[in-house]
């Protein structure tokens, strides 16, 4: 369907859409239970692209009414099985969607693309209930090791206070030497 198509979908059939997230939420959750009787784990992860450069590629509203309450059932059910970090990977600035998130139990927000999110306001904003992952701003590396060095000093603070785990934001572009 694409963005443009599932974008019309959630206008024109909203209950089509919410019986394709509820069978995926069921099937989630079936999965989870049989693989987790068996196995621990201590952490899930999710990938949900919701954003872009400029924000989420949905309301905020529309998110909170079909997404947050799916993902409030599937993590529900990790935390019976003793998994307590969820870990979304989410493109773009993600700010206005952490709340939803967090409120869902999902709580650990990467690649956070330094371009498009501030992690110090993140930090600010949410304390240590918000863990943290990426903010290496991949563009900084191509400075040499003089852009790199100044980008790991700029992050040094975060990364002391704990619940930070810096990583390069996406992929290191090629032009950064080894």
């Amino acid at each position: 369907m694409g963005v443009e198509g599932i974008s019309i979908a959630l206008y024109r059939d909203p209950d089509w859409i919410e019986e394709m997230m509820d069978t995926l939420v069921n099937l989630w959750i079936e999965v989870i239970r049989r693989a987790l009787k068996y196995v621990r784990v201590d952490f899930a992860t999710w990938w949900e692209d919701m954003c872009y450069s400029r924000g989420p590629l949905i309301s905020v509203r529309h998110f909170e009414e079909l997404m947050v309450p799916r993902y409030s059932r599937v993590t529900e059910v990790l935390r019976e099985y003793g998994v307590h970090i969820n870990i979304i990977d989410c493109d773009g600035d993600i700010s206005l969607l952490v709340p939803g998130w967090l409120k869902a139990g999902i709580n650990c927000m990467f690649p956070l693309e330094a371009r498009f999110t501030d992690v110090y306001r993140l930090r600010e904003e949410y304390g240590n209930k918000l863990l943290l992952m990426g903010g290496v701003n991949k563009l900084a590396l191509m400075a040499g090791e003089k852009g790199i060095e100044k980008e790991l000093e700029r992050l040094t603070p975060l990364l002391m206070e704990g619940g930070y785990i810096p990583t390069v934001d996406h992929r290191v572009p090629p032009e950064v030497s080894y």
